[in-house]
């Protein structure tokens, strides 16, 4: 009865989170222009926004994300100087593609060519730092990009130049660009670049100072429109096959996200008949709308009944109560708590059944927890209370396994085979005694004289 009870119990708590009111799935949460938008939640690494996050779409100048990458970890000296080569120019010439006007035979540091590369996204200085880095070798540093790529676990990201103008077979994806952003990120030198918005190129041997405007508006506040305050870097994009893209990042009230917005128009949206650029409309839109409405929780505690299983060997009960194993906290839209999300047993490393003695605190199964039928969190479950095994059931239970174990049956077998051989053997001597101890017949008894 108290068993039944307490399933009944579990039954109606989970119907009752199953159908609390509140927000729908993260992703109906938002409506977007762009084709493709990835929003992270770095503190948890949660993914809180996914909109084709794994299709394959050019990368345009985000691929310079790598590039950097490459460079300044392959880089022993950041200050050593580099002569522009023409045939660096002429790689890029005809694309009208951003640049920072670099000249052939001007000489730059690395560190001045990564201000460049990444600040005005200059694509003249991505093959001068490919040629640099790769001795020569412009596809030896993009096989080096590549590899970079396979060791974050981009599955879906294939470089073929350093710049990311449109090219066959140069491809990545949202949630690929975003692996490569954060360990970018972790590069003191990148972290500080992508979030200056103007930089003065020092004067060379060719050339006087030059000043240099971040392309990304996101972080320039004298573009109103699309300045976002708690917006730091990364970086932009854009091309015919790509469409308008950013990578940024951003902080408040000890919230930090990562956005990635790919294949976004390029149209008038306010309708002052001037073309906008909705890429940073969007990256600000979800980074405000976080903000706004999502909040980290407690959607699971230590004394949640999330399920129950059965125990045998014991008399004095016949299941046990499974709770989470620690609290745990998650982030979910404003106003939801550990009332407006489901705890679901994982059949497969969940038990049906379990042997006392079982302890409190015993680690008997796992849970996902889910919130608008998806998964934001697991966690471990544990047996809420003692149960004592019976002695009696135990050693009854010992006994009915060791007969049918298999060492059992074998030795079994093997006590059958030997009796039976035995048996055969004392036969077969008894057979044989009885005939030496018969009388002998005399032949041809009447001829005996």
């Amino acid at each position: 009865m108290k068993r039944i009870i307490s399933l009944a119990l579990c039954v109606l708590v989970l119907c009752v989170s199953a159908i609390t009111p509140g927000f729908a799935a993260f992703n109906a949460a938002l409506e977007t222009s762009a084709d493709i938008v990835l929003l992270l939640n770095r503190d948890s690494g949660t993914v809180v926004f996914d909109k084709n996050a794994d299709k394959v779409t050019a990368p345009a100048s985000l691929t310079k994300i790598a590039t950097a990458t490459v460079a300044i970890e392959h880089c022993s000296d950041l200050d050593a100087k580099v002569t522009v080569k023409q045939s660096s120019i002429d790689a890029i010439a005809g694309t009208n593609s951003s640049t920072a006007g670099l000249l052939p035979g001007e000489v730059l540091t690395v560190r001045e060519l990564l201000y460049c590369l990444l600040v005005r996204s200059a694509n003249e200085a991505a093959v001068i730092l490919a040629d640099y880095v790769g001795n020569g070798s412009v596809p030896a540093f993009v096989d080096m990009m590549n590899e970079l790529a396979a060791s974050l676990g981009c599955e879906n990201t294939h470089f073929v130049n350093p710049h990311g103008l449109d090219e066959p077979g140069h491809q990545s994806t949202a949630r690929d660009i975003a692996k490569l952003t954060e360990h970018a990120l972790e590069l003191p030198l990148f972290s500080e670049i992508v979030n200056t918005v103007n930089y003065t190129l020092p004067a060379t041997n060719k050339s006087g100072e030059r000043n240099l405007l971040s392309t990304n508006w996101l972080i320039n506040p004298n573009f109103k429109t699309y300045y976002c305050e708690y917006a730091a870097g990364v970086k932009t994009g854009s091309t015919s096959d790509a469409g308008r893209c950013v990578v940024s990042t951003a902080s408040k009230d000890g919230y930090n996200y990562l956005g990635v917005v790919m294949g976004a128009p390029y149209e008038d949206v306010n309708g002052d008949g001037n073309p906008d650029n909705c890429a940073f409309l969007e990256c600000k839109k979800i980074f405000e709308w976080a903000f706004d409405n999502l909040r980290m929780s407690k959607v699971a505690d230590t004394t949640r009944i999330v399920t129950v299983v059965d125990v045998t060997l014991s008399r004095k009960a016949d299941h046990v109560r499974l709770v989470p194993a620690s609290d745990v906290t998650a982030l979910v839209p404003v106003g939801n708590n550990e009332n407006s999300v489901l705890i679901e047993p994982i059949p497969e490393e969940t038990p049906q059944s379990v042997e006392a003695p079982v302890k409190k605190g015993d680690v008997l199964g796992k849970a996902r927890i889910l919130y608008a039928e998806s998964e934001i969190a697991t966690v471990d479950l544990v047996a809420a209370e003692d149960v004592d095994v019976s002695l009696l059931l135990y050693i009854g239970h010992g006994i009915s396994q060791l007969f049918r174990s298999a060492v059992f049956l074998v030795i079994f077998a093997l006590v059958l085979l030997v009796l039976a051989v035995y048996g055969f053997l004392v036969l077969r001597h008894k057979q044989q005694k009885k005939r030496r101890r018969a009388p002998k017949t005399v032949k041809n008894f009447r001829n005996l004289k």
